[in-house]
């Protein structure tokens, strides 16, 4: 499976921030969910020290100095939505709260007023690191985050120097304990998305991830199906057991015939589809071929029929879906054990082609 969209970062993050986010203009919400949050993390800063700085007193120099870090950090927002984020290492975004730090380490060296005032500010960008960046990334934060909380604070005595040591403990532990948290949470997501897509029985797709995988088909892809010949009598002279541990066995052979980027699921009963990419009517036939040879001699307790069709400019998934399916039940007409290929007609239905494979 792929990682969808990285089933966490997109998991965990559905939340309160997405909501958020999605009042952003579209340049401000790309680069992925790590870097959408840095950006709020930003902004969230800057608001919250606009709404207080009034409270301080601050004298004019001291909006000078605010009102230069907001004009600096709105063009460093600017600027990193043209950034190739994808690109970069997982831990780039970690710019986002060096940034934060950076600003506030500033405004309290420069202006007596907010010495001291916005170091709480700081554990946010430690909460971030555990939300959104890997673990361990306050290990990276650290070394810059305590030198910027010092220049923020008051002067260093013997008790700012101790109450530093246990900030910087409380920053860790809280990034580290919500990274597991995370994890665990990244972990969970992946088996549900997994579970939700994979047939319990033969462990390859299921009809719900076929269904989406069907969009990503292209003309020159072709849609296979295959059914097993005569399962019910299978089932009805052996048991449901042995039924089932013959499904499973042909799912087995599917999954390991498969060319790289090809794909099998389960489409229900006996039943299965095959997505065989830039392969084309020829190739599918040579490949089920193979797939029969295989069947037969890890001695398959019946034989399987299979009917395919290729996507071109004029058929889409859905029709080469139905094109393969009545291939298939031409395949059963011509005495099982077979392949058909079929073409679409005008791209609406099915039309069954000569080409057969025994």
């Amino acid at each position: 499976m792929a990682r969808a969209r990285d089933p966490l970062g997109e998991t965990i993050t559905r939340s309160w921030w997405r909501r958020w986010g999605g009042r952003l203009p579209q340049r401000w919400r790309s680069g992925g969910p790590a870097v959408v949050a840095g950006r709020g993390l930003l902004l969230l800063t800057g608001l919250l020290v606009v709404l207080t700085a009034p409270l301080l007193g601050l004298p004019p120099d001291g909006w000078l100095v605010l009102l230069a870090l907001g004009a600096a950090g709105l063009g460093l927002l600017a600027a990193g939505t043209a950034v190739p984020w994808a690109r970069l290492p997982p831990r780039a975004p970690l710019a986002f709260p060096l940034l934060q730090m950076i600003g506030l380490a500033v405004l309290g060296a420069t202006t007596e007023e907010a010495a001291g005032a916005y170091v709480p500010l700081f554990v946010l960008s430690f909460v971030y690191c555990g939300v959104f960046l890997p673990q361990r990334t306050a290990y990276w934060l650290l070394p810059a985050a305590v030198p910027l909380y010092l220049l923020t604070s008051e002067p260093v005595t013997p008790q700012v120097a101790v109450r530093t040591v246990v900030v910087a403990c409380v920053w860790v532990l809280v990034s580290e304990l919500l990274a597991v948290g995370a994890r665990r949470q990244r972990l969970a997501a992946e088996l549900l998305v997994r579970d939700a897509r994979t047939d319990p029985l033969t462990t390859i797709g299921n009809r719900r991830d076929l269904e989406d995988r069907m969009t990503l088909l292209a003309p020159g892809d072709t849609v296979v199906v295959c059914d097993l010949d005569h399962f019910k009598q299978v089932n009805d002279s052996r048991g449901h057991a042995f039924g089932d541990q013959v499904l499973r066995e042909f799912g087995a052979v599917l999954a390991a015939g498969l060319r790289r980027g090809d794909y099998a699921a389960r489409f229900g009963g006996e039943e299965f589809v095959l997505l065989l990419h830039g392969s084309g009517n020829a190739v599918a036939v040579d490949v089920v071929a193979r797939l029969r040879q295989t069947w037969a001699e890890q001695g398959g307790a019946t034989t399987f029929s299979a009917g395919c069709a290729t996507l071109d400019e004029v058929t889409s998934a859905h029709q080469a879906l139905v094109a393969a399916d009545a291939a298939l039940y031409a395949a059963k007409h011509a005495g099982r054990d077979c392949t058909r290929s079929a073409e679409s007609a005008d791209g609406w239905g099915p039309r069954v082609g000569a080409t057969e494979q025994s």
